[in-house]
Order: C-alpha cells, then sequence, then structure tokens
C-alpha cells in the first residue's frame, strides 16, 4: 500500500512538473526559432545581427538547457532506475552531455555579450554556468571511480542545478501573482531582481548540501551502533 501511494504521489508530482513546464518548453523553442531567423537581433536582445560566436553559443544553450529541464526529473524515479539500469545509465551520460554542453555554451556567451542587468546578472549567471558544468563533469567522475555515495550527491546537485532556469521563471512568476511584479524593474534592477540572481540556484545548493550532510551523518550513526 506504501508503494502504491509513492508510486501515486510521485505520478501526480511529474504531471503538474510538466504542466508547468510546458510554457518553458515553448518559450525555449519560440527562441530557438527566432536564433533561426534572419532578424533574430530584432525579435530578441539576446541576438546580434552578425552570425557569431555569441549567437552560435545562445543557440546551444537554449537547446541544451531546455532539454535538459524536460528530462532531468526521469532520472530520479526509483523504478525506472532499478528496472531498466541500461537506460537509467543512458539517460545519465545524455544528462551529462546536455549539462556540459549548457554550461559552457552560457559562460561562452556571458563574457561576449554580458546580460541584459549587467555585472552582478552576468556574474551570478556564469557562477550559475560554472556550477552546472562541474556537477556535470563529477557525477560521471564518481561513477568511474565507483564512488556511489559521491555519484549520488552530485547527481542531486545536478538535479537541482538542472531545474535551474524553470526555477528562475517559477520564482517570477510566483512573485507577479502575489505581489504584482514590487521591485522587479524591466532593466533587472530592482531589490527582488538583483536577489533572484542567485536565489533560483543558491539557496537550492544549500539545502541539498544540508539534506546530504543529514544524510551521511545518518548513515554514519547507523554504521557506529553496528559496530
Amino acid at each position: 500500500m506504501r508503494n502504491l501511494t509513492s508510486r501515486v504521489a510521485t505520478g501526480l508530482v511529474l504531471i503538474v512538473f510538466y504542466l508547468t513546464l510546458l510554457p518553458f518548453l515553448m518559450h525555449g523553442l519560440g527562441m530557438i526559432g527566432v536564433g533561426l531567423s534572419e532578424d533574430a537581433a530584432r525579435q530578441s536582445y539576446l541576438f546580434s545581427d552578425r552570425q557569431d560566436v555569441g549567437n552560435a553559443a545562445m543557440m546551444l544553450h537554449i537547446f541544451a538547457g531546455t532539454l535538459l529541464v524536460a528530462l532531468v526529473p526521469l532520472q530520479l524515479l526509483q523504478g525506472l532506475r532499478l528496472r531498466f539500469i541500461g537506460f537509467h545509465r543512458m539517460l545519465g551520460r545524455l544528462l551529462v552531455t546536455l549539462a556540459l554542453i549548457t554550461g559552457l555554451a552560457g559562460m561562452t556567451y556571458i563574457p561576449l555579450r554580458g546580460t541584459i542587468g549587467g555585472p552582478l546578472m552576468s556574474a551570478a549567471f556564469f557562477l550559475y554556468g560554472l556550477c552546472l558544468f562541474t556537477a556535470g563533469l563529477m557525477v560521471p567522475r564518481m561513477a568511474l571511480i565507483r564512488d556511489r555515495a559521491g555519484h549520488w550527491a552530485w547527481g542531486l546537485r545536478l538535479f537541482w542545478l538542472a531545474l535551474g532556469s524553470w526555477l528562475y521563471r517559477v520564482h517570477y512568476t510566483l512573485w507577479y501573482l502575489l505581489t504584482g511584479g514590487v521591485g522587479s524593474e524591466p532593466d533587472f534592477s530592482g531589490p527582488f531582481d538583483l536577489a533572484q540572481n542567485f536565489a533560483f540556484f543558491v539557496p537550492y545548493l544549500l539545502a541539498v548540501q544540508m539534506w546530504i550532510i543529514s544524510k551521511r551523518s545518518a548513515h554514519q550513526g547507523v554504521l557506529a551502533k553496528i559496530l
């Protein structure tokens, strides 16, 4: 009964997640279309009139990031991990590849073009890309050296980092619904905007780290009692 309840709850969470994800996916696909158009620079500040490295980096960032957000929840489904180990490993390789591309493309774009929110946003987003890229490297490294605890810990970090661009938009959506956009400006200079530069990934990483520490402490406590 408990397993059935858990599966139903997981299914409902996934349904809600993908329903809220639809606008994000549509936006990503729309931006890819903009990037491929001849007047991309007139449609979005993210692109320039020149088909240069900056445009290519942004296109890769959007494409890989959109796929990453859409696929990463599947990696945490226990049923898939236990019954279809080959699928789990194949999906893991794909997610790591997407995370590396997303992070590297973003870190390439920012020094070339910057961000609409200025130096602070550029620094925060570059840090986010660096964290995503690092987690993408560490997950397979832990698997290669057969460090299951490390693989699990870095996998959790990668999961929440992969959701970062979606969480960024969820934060804004909820804030505008609750307050009408108090503290947010079109040029992202408001106090809410400044906090959001870091709020979409740093608090989640801290929470994940606390969770990892608590689980390791509990495991060590059990071992101490046994020994």
